[in-house]
């Protein structure tokens, strides 16, 4: 007779890092997932805020 495997998920084994701060990701912590990336929900909310931040200062005088 063969003993079966238990049934874990694979996600308790895998470490998590954050694709923004680069600290790991605890299993019971809060995370956000884009695609493949990862994020702490505060560093996602850094990365991808909701309200554009302007790409540079405008040339006066010109």
């Amino acid at each position: 007779m063969r003993a079966e495997k238990a049934e874990i998920p694979i996600t308790d084994f895998i470490k998590v890092w954050c694709e923004h701060c680069g600290i790991r990701i605890d299993p019971n912590e809060e995370r956000t997932g884009v695609g493949v990336k990862t994020y702490h929900p505060h560093c996602y909310s850094k990365l991808f805020s909701a309200v554009p931040k302007p790409k540079g200062l405008p040339l006066a005088g010109r």
